[in-house]
């Protein structure tokens, strides 16, 4: 039951969670306990939110993921958790989000309580809606961004929250590319209904015009925000992190998720790694090459 029941709530997609940090790293305070301490509250906080979105979609298609190949050996559909087991885990993770909202403060439980609401419109609705689908997905890790920020007392700046929205509907949309030229190549057909209202050249605009969106946004942050401005040299990586992305979902049509990327993509390891270490040297040597 235990097993069933941690594979229900998906602890590996809480890596997502990690924006909630972001406030941290870019506020340059990272080394301060009190504002550590605050955002491990929000990060935790929210894993415990994005569980209850997932049991609260597997009870909505449950019935459907029975009659799916690959989607029936998950806990609820497989019988391994029963539908009151779930509502109950449902409940005790929706009490957690309750109790880490009131550690806080009024702004960041707002944020929670936002994404709440859109998830629970995005599951019973807008989930077949497309467009509309990525945007509740990429308006998730903005609004992990703002409660990041928020629980530690800063306010966000306006070009690092539209480089997340639009970096996040990039991946997003990137994804879902994927997942067509999938089912164009012989995949399961049955897997995202709004697949259907969706066409590769829709998506590879899509894509070429929130990656632009993105590096821009990223670029004014390094200029607009009231830091250094050598932190200008910063933005190849972004632009090639990107570029690289996009090629690899455009020339393989193959994506996946962000995390697993992460994990087995070379090139973008070293991209990562590279914009962390000079990142990092402008923030704490501040050598003003720039004005």
């Amino acid at each position: 039951m235990i097993p069933a029941a941690l594979r229900l709530i998906r602890p590996q997609q809480w890596t997502k969670n990690a924006f909630c940090l972001a406030g941290l790293f870019f506020s340059g305070r990272f080394l301060d306990s009190g504002a550590i301490l605050n955002a491990a509250i929000v990060f935790a906080t929210f894993c415990a939110a994005s569980s209850v979105v997932y049991v609260g979609n597997d009870l909505r298609d449950v019935e459907r993921d029975r009659a799916h190949p690959r989607k029936r050996l998950r806990p609820l559909p497989s019988g391994s958790v029963s539908k009151s087991a779930a509502i109950m885990i449902m409940l005790l993770l929706l009490a957690g989000v309750v109790f880490g909202a009131l550690a806080t403060n009024a702004r960041t439980g707002a944020c929670l309580g936002l994404y709440l609401a859109i998830n629970a419109v995005y599951t019973l609705s807008w989930k077949h809606e497309p467009i509309l689908d990525v945007t509740c997905i990429a308006s998730g890790f903005v609004l992990r961004l703002l409660a990041g920020v928020f629980a530690i007392g800063e306010l966000p700046t306006t070009w690092i929250t539209l480089c997340t929205l639009f970096l996040a509907l990039f991946l997003g949309f990137a994804k879902r590319r994927a997942e067509l030229a999938a089912q164009h190549n012989g995949g399961d057909s049955t897997q995202r209904p709004v697949l259907r209202r969706y066409s590769i050249v829709l998506l590879d605009s899509l894509l070429n015009s929130t990656a632009t969106m993105a590096v821009m946004s990223y670029a004014l942050f390094t200029v607009l925000s009231n830091k250094d401005s050598t932190l200008v040299a910063t933005v190849p990586f972004v632009v090639y992190g990107v570029m690289h992305y996009k090629f690899v979902v455009m020339a393989g049509d193959s994506a996946e998720e962000p995390d697993r990327m992460l994990l087995n993509d070379r090139r973008l390891q070293l991209c990562i790694a590279g914009w962390l270490v000079v990142y990092l040297a402008v923030v704490m040597l501040k050598p003003g090459l720039f004005r």
